[in-house]
């Protein structure tokens, strides 16, 4: 009984770590929303009140909206804000809720992130060792950084999912209490 409970804590111990880094990352990446907002204030008022509209602007803002977008999805994961069809989960008990979120985990979730974060890598690395750079804008910005976040949002997603995992294996180890 003593080595359940030592292994839940040390259970407990890792989901907490992941959490925080979860929690940290949302906060600091959140503050993109108001870099977007600025480089998109100023590209208008640029635009419409001087007629001199700016040569970055498309190009930072896919890669800002891009990078909050996927920096996020631990954070998005940890508080639950994902989108989910839960017309008959809503009616399940907390135990029956823990086993369908960690067969779907295991089925679909870290199946997909997991391949998705593979395939990811050699993409970025070419992108770096060819110095890549958009095609879509004026002023041809490096692509490298952007398409890093790719895979380090998947990444922050992924461990986040490891947590979530955890989370529902010590409601059923616990009978249904979290």
């Amino acid at each position: 009984m003593a080595g359940s409970r030592k292994r839940m804590g040390a259970i407990e111990k890792i989901i907490g770590v992941i959490d925080r880094i979860s929690e940290w990352t949302g906060r600091i990446v959140s503050w993109l929303v108001v870099v977007f907002t600025v480089v998109l204030g100023y590209e208008v008022v640029m635009r419409y009140a001087f007629n001199a509209p700016t040569k970055w602007a498309f190009d930072m803002s896919y890669m800002l909206g891009g990078s909050y977008f996927l920096l996020g999805t631990g954070y998005t994961l940890l508080k639950k804000k994902h989108v989910r069809i839960d017309i008959f989960y809503a009616l399940f008990s907390t135990r029956k809720k823990a086993l369908v979120d960690m067969i779907f985990d295991i089925v679909f979730f870290f199946p997909l992130w997991g391949v998705l974060l593979y395939s990811l890598i050699p993409y970025v690395y070419i992108s770096w060792i060819m110095d890549e750079r958009s095609m879509q804008g004026y002023w041809m910005p490096i692509l490298y950084p952007f398409k890093t976040v790719m895979p380090v949002g998947i990444f922050l997603l992924l461990i986040q999912g490891v947590a979530e995992f955890l989370k529902s294996a010590l409601v059923l180890a616990r009978g249904g209490k979290s």
